[in-house]
């Protein structure tokens, strides 16, 4: 049954871009009527996405002067913040010793007690001198935090896949036999699984104690930040910087459709919850909203995740030079894409589960499936498929007038786009941290002219990664975990 699911995305996406491209050939009037009410549906689905940005935008502004630690102290709940441990994991491989650094050095500045905060380091043994590494790197960091530890996750364990998900569950195994030595109770700690070079904003901590102790289901939820890819902003090509501020878009829509969002990178929960449902996959690619998934099917159906109004900041992925920058893009996006494997997760468990309606089902697995195929495809069609549609009309000589319609139509999609790249425009300027003494003004150039990139960059990095990963998972070609080059 998962080896059908695993293929259903891959084949409907194959199917409506064949689809298309047979059609344009043996009747481009009916190919054109079809991409002209394609494109209307996408018309309607970019503004209402435009609306949840600038909602989402709005809220995440109207919350940054909040005072977020003394909510903490205030606030009415059956546990006090100072009863509160928090235990912050820090997955590594291969990340430059600068790297981990400038995260600890943001991380010791938060604004919420240290102490009570035990910070672990974990590495891989596949990834040579990484203990050694990471042990000197705490060893500068001794006495900032309750505690801070390193663990190294063992290579080839039986039944694993090297990745993220083994080296967390490792470390996180590691630290509950902590909390068990010193009987710390569960239900007093969070847990937050952050990439190595993720910087939590100053208040994160005091914002998502805050929601622990005052959401009425503090154990069936899963705290998700936004995540910002500034770190490095002025220190990577163009492209590059438009993908991840793309990124960040689509992670601020997604928080605004809470039916619909599921933990993804760095994220935060109860560690009690965390043990509960058996730690993160080992065997999958896609940890990060997996365990969003086995909640949900731990907990019947009553699991939420909870979008934060503080984010994380993080780096976008860099090559050694720019050729080299465009192969680490699409392997990041191919790895992101490989997320597809979620709805064969679920699909091959869901239904298995008698309490959940089914109508929750069949809702769940359509909102997987249709941001999985339109993904692969959206793009393709309005940059690639639609000027053919019009070139070959012109050569056969087909009717004109619903190839003007065509024409028409697809330039409202990219006038909408364009209004959606000015507004995008505005709402970026405040993730991007101030410009760096040794980078020129310059650089503000390249700024705009990035936003000119979004057409192509958008079939190129975008729907063309997510087809590989559909077509490889269709075909049973299982992707392992690509570990991102981050360096400084």
């Amino acid at each position: 049954m998962k080896r059908a699911f695993e293929i259903i995305p891959g084949l409907i996406s194959w199917s409506i871009l064949l689809f298309f491209l047979v059609l344009v050939f043996i009747r481009p009037l009916m190919a054109a009527v079809f991409v002209i009410t394609y494109l209307f549906y996408w018309v309607c689905r970019l503004l209402y996405m435009s609306a949840l940005l600038v909602t989402a935008n709005y809220r995440m502004l109207s919350n940054r002067d909040t005072d977020w630690l003394g909510m903490c102290k205030t606030v009415k709940s059956d546990l006090r913040y100072e009863e509160i441990l928090h235990i912050v994991l820090y997955t590594a491989c291969k990340e430059s010793k600068e790297v981990l650094k400038e995260s600890l050095n943001n991380l010791k500045d938060v604004n919420y007690p240290k102490d009570k905060m035990i910070v672990i380091l974990a590495g891989e043994e596949r990834e040579k001198g990484s203990g050694e590494k990471l042990k000197k790197i705490a060893e500068n960091f001794k006495g900032y935090f309750k505690d801070i530890l390193t663990v190294i996750h063992p290579e080839n364990i039986s039944g694993e896949i090297a990745g993220k998900g083994a080296n967390a569950t490792y470390a996180a195994k590691k630290a509950k036999e902590l909390l068990k030595k010193e009987k710390i109770n569960l239900e007093h700690v969070i847990i937050s699984c952050f990439d190595a070079d993720t910087c939590p904003d100053r208040d994160y901590f005091s914002c998502l104690t805050y929601h622990f102790l005052s959401h009425p289901k503090r154990y069936q939820i899963s705290f998700q930040p936004l995540p910002i890819y500034s770190n490095n902003i002025y220190k990577v090509p163009a492209f590059a910087r438009m993908i991840e501020i793309g990124s960040t878009f689509w992670q601020l829509i997604e928080s605004m459709r809470y039916e619909k969002f599921v933990t993804f990178s760095s994220h935060s929960m109860s560690f009690k919850t965390l043990v509960e449902v058996n730690y993160w996959p080992v065997d999958l690619v896609s940890d990060d909203s997996l365990i969003f998934w086995k909640c949900f099917l731990k907990y019947n159906g009553d699991y939420k995740t909870y979008p934060l109004e503080v984010p994380v900041y993080m780096d976008i992925a860099v090559g050694r030079n720019f050729f080299d920058t465009v192969i680490v893009q699409y392997k990041q996006k191919r790895r992101w894409a490989w997320g597809v494997e979620n709805f064969a997760f679920l699909g091959s468990r869901i239904f298995k589960n008698k309490v959940i309606p089914r109508i929750v089902k069949i809702k769940k697995l359509y909102q997987l499936l249709d941001n999985h195929v339109n993904w692969a495809t959206w793009a393709i069609i309005i940059s690639f498929i639609t000027p053919l549609i019009l070139f070959w009309g012109k050569i056969v000589n087909k009717e004109a007038l619903v190839l003007f319609n065509l024409s028409y139509i697809n330039s409202v999609v990219f006038n909408t786009l364009s209004f959606i790249v000015l507004l995008s425009v505005f709402i970026s300027r405040q993730f991007i941290p101030p410009r760096p003494k040794d980078v020129s003004r310059l650089i503000y150039v390249s700024f705009l002219i990035q936003w000119f990139l979004v057409p192509l960059i958008s079939a190129l990095l975008g729907s063309i990664p997510a087809l590989d990963a559909q077509t490889r998972l269709m075909l049973g070609k299982y992707l392992g975990f690509y570990p991102t080059p981050k360096k400084r």
